[in-house]
């Protein structure tokens, strides 16, 4: 799962993303001034033998709501991010999902891009919108799986 974005079965591991959030932004104006660079990874799910035993405990609408984001190979995660690290960049997505919600959820994060900056601000009404039409989609599903008793 990803950095801004609470899902049903992860509240505590979506706690901890908020608040490395927070942790990365103010780290990062702490550190600017020795010219280093913070960066959030955004990372869909990531196919590891924990991801796999983590499949084997989740609830089911956490399986259902997480299955609009396929997973990415463990190497190919490590690349994308090892770049994006390199090159500076605070937010680095792994995919194009990892890119929306990098966007969707930048609101006050560092951005060192003036054209990417630029994308955050004209993009930030319509991403909305989608992300409201997702959380309606997932709200859906948590009725009906608790509906059928299935919600684990």
């Amino acid at each position: 799962m990803h950095f801004g974005v609470g899902i049903y079965g992860y509240t505590a591991y979506s706690t901890s993303k908020f608040g490395l959030k927070g942790l990365a932004e103010a780290l990062q104006q702490e550190v600017i001034g020795e010219n280093i660079h913070v960066s959030l990874i955004f990372p869909s799910d990531t196919e590891t033998p924990g991801f796999a035993e983590e499949n084997k405990r989740r609830p089911r609408v956490t399986s259902i709501i997480a299955s609009s984001s396929g997973a990415m190979k463990a190497d190919e995660v490590a690349k994308i991010a090892l770049n994006g690290i390199k090159s500076g960049n605070f937010t680095v997505p792994c995919n194009f999902e990892g890119f929306l919600l990098s966007i969707a959820t930048a609101g006050l994060s560092p951005q060192r891009s003036f054209l990417m900056a630029f994308v955050e601000v004209i993009a930030a009404g319509i991403l909305r919108v989608a992300g409201l039409c997702f959380q309606w989609n997932w709200y859906g599903s948590i009725e009906k799986c608790l509906e059928k008793g299935n919600s684990k």
